[in-house]
């Protein structure tokens, strides 16, 4: 299928558009049949604006080209006569005015809007900035009353509950004197049932060494003894024992 449709060129925010023929499998930009004029959206005259070659538009609709709908719009102020493409930008310039006036005239009644709702609002918060601060002065008066209340109620509490922590602090007092009493008593117990132990171990470690000391001396004494008789025995043994005579010198 033939398209008749538009090719951009230009540069970036300064568009400038050709009407081509060419296929429908072609890209935008791409291949094309015949340039059928040209379309500057920039430029204020008609001449300069718009470009187009009428007989050939004619000769490929003839043919069955198909135009997309902005160069079926444009082929159509072609065919225009110079009054009334006048009168058709007159047009244009006039709904664009009227759009301008009424954007303008809804950003006035906003900012009128805002203005009124903002000058409703400041008597509105200064009427609850009172009110909060009547009922933070009614709150600061309950609570001194509060205060007053607790401080009469402590006050008349106060005086039992230190006569009672007295008492308690007495009771107190006496019962570490009797737990030290008795401590002491059990200390006292204690050091004499571990001293009793120790004199008989003591006496009973005496008893020992004077028996060690009398099998001391009882040895000492038989070895004495023993000795003495040995020495006894020698000598009777050399007292009984006969003397050697000459004779018997001679004869041996």
């Amino acid at each position: 299928m033939i398209k008749i449709r538009l090719q951009r060129h230009g540069a970036r925010h300064a568009p400038f558009y050709r009407m081509v023929v060419a296929p429908s499998t072609a890209r935008r930009d791409g291949k094309f049949i015949e340039v059928l004029g040209t379309y500057n959206p920039q430029a204020h005259v008609r001449t300069e604006e718009l470009n187009l070659k009428m007989d050939r538009i004619d000769h490929w609709l003839g043919v069955g080209a198909q135009p997309t709908d902005t160069a079926k719009s444009l082929i159509r102020q072609g065919r225009l006569s110079p009054e009334e493409w006048l009168e058709r930008s007159e047009r244009q310039a006039s709904k664009r005015l009227a759009r301008s006036k009424k954007e303008e005239s809804v950003a006035s009644i906003e900012k009128v809007n805002e203005e009124s709702t903002e000058a409703k609002e400041e008597p509105k918060e200064e009427i609850a900035e009172e009110s909060d601060k009547e009922e933070a002065k009614s709150e600061e008066v309950k609570e001194e009353v509060k205060e007053a209340k607790a401080e009469e109620s402590t006050e008349a509490k106060g005086e039992p509950k230190e006569e009672i922590a007295e008492e308690s602090d007495k009771e107190e007092a006496k019962s570490e004197e009797v737990k030290e009493e008795v401590k002491e008593a059990k200390a006292e117990e204690s050091t004499e049932a571990k001293e009793e132990p120790k004199e008989e171990i003591a006496e009973e470690s005496d008893k020992k060494e004077a028996k060690s000391e009398e099998t001391a001396e009882f040895k000492e004494e038989t070895k004495e003894k023993k000795s003495s008789a040995k020495q006894s025995a020698k000598k009777t043994t050399a007292k009984a024992k006969p003397k050697k005579t000459e004779s018997d010198t001679e004869e041996s």
